[in-house]
């Protein structure tokens, strides 16, 4: 899915480029992945509404319209954007258009069908759309200190990694940067929240800020499509089998709450209590 650090390269650019535009059409391609909180055809009801702002809220895509309707858009697993002239051909995952003028459209593709696009009330929004209203801690922002942070961790009874993805609890992580955030603080993402030391937490709050600020970075500078998720960089996401670039060891793979994660069994021990690495010994 589009995480954290692609939605934030992502939406500038669609706020760039769609921010005063009126809307001349919009079109479900696959009905599949509506979600609409009005009476009659939703899409028709956005025409002539022009588009005010376009910001992330936790892993949502929020298009503030004017008028009383905003779309709002859930990646999910493989939900990407794309701007094209509208007379380009439209790729077989197209799921939902919106003609922007000028011959422009905005295209929501999804090859798998389990994104969400939703057109509610405003004022609704918070009440019908699952997880939008409770959206945590801003983690690149200057409330996401080491006191808050563990203040939520004293909280938590339940696994690192299911931790790191509670978007009520942090504003945020998917699958795969949970996954790095883990093996940069070298912490197995089965080991339980309870259980992580004080300097366990400190190395965590760190790693969460770094592995999600050099993400951002890199995909700023590499400059991709919009469609495009740039992910080669990461070093254990995906890379089941292959050598941990720390130590050598095979990269593996867990199931953890419904999701998969990847990790390094030696740099991040399954362990009671040993979740954490001290490289210092390690060197010895």
């Amino acid at each position: 899915m589009p995480e954290r650090p692609d939605l934030e390269y992502v939406v500038p650019i669609l706020s760039e480029r769609l921010v005063g535009r009126g809307v001349a059409s919009a079109e479900a391609l696959n009905p599949v992945v509506m979600r609409v909180a009005v009476l009659g055809d939703g899409p028709s009801q956005l025409l002539g509404a022009s588009v005010e702002a376009v910001t992330r809220r936790a892993h949502f895509v929020v298009f503030t319209l004017s008028g009383e309707l905003d779309l709002v858009v859930h990646p999910m697993l493989a939900g990407r954007f794309e701007l094209q002239e509208g007379s380009a051909r439209r790729r077989k995952d197209t799921a939902f258009v919106l003609g922007i003028g000028d011959g422009q459209e905005l295209r929501y593709r999804d090859d798998v069908q389990m994104g969400k696009v939703y057109i509610v009330p405003r004022v609704d929004a918070d009440r019908v759309i699952p997880g939008f209203a409770s959206v945590g801690i801003d983690v690149l922002s200057r409330a996401f200190t080491f006191k808050a942070f563990s203040a939520l961790a004293r909280q938590r009874r339940d696994q690192v990694k299911v931790f790191l993805m509670d978007k009520s609890a942090l504003d945020a992580l998917g699958n795969a940067y949970a996954d790095e955030v883990l093996f940069e603080a070298g912490l197995h993402p089965k080991a339980r929240v309870r259980e992580l030391s004080e300097e366990q937490l400190e190395g965590l709050h760190k790693a969460i800020k770094a592995v999600l600020r050099q993400a951002r970075d890199t995909i700023a500078r590499r400059q991709p499509e919009l469609s495009e998720k740039v992910r080669d960089f990461l070093k254990v996401r995906n890379r089941k089998g292959q050598p941990c670039p720390r130590c050598g060891t095979k990269i593996r793979a867990a199931g953890v709450h419904g999701h998969d994660a990847f990790f390094c069994p030696t740099c991040q021990p399954d362990v009671k209590g040993r979740g954490f690495v001290d490289w210092r010994k390690l060197k010895r």
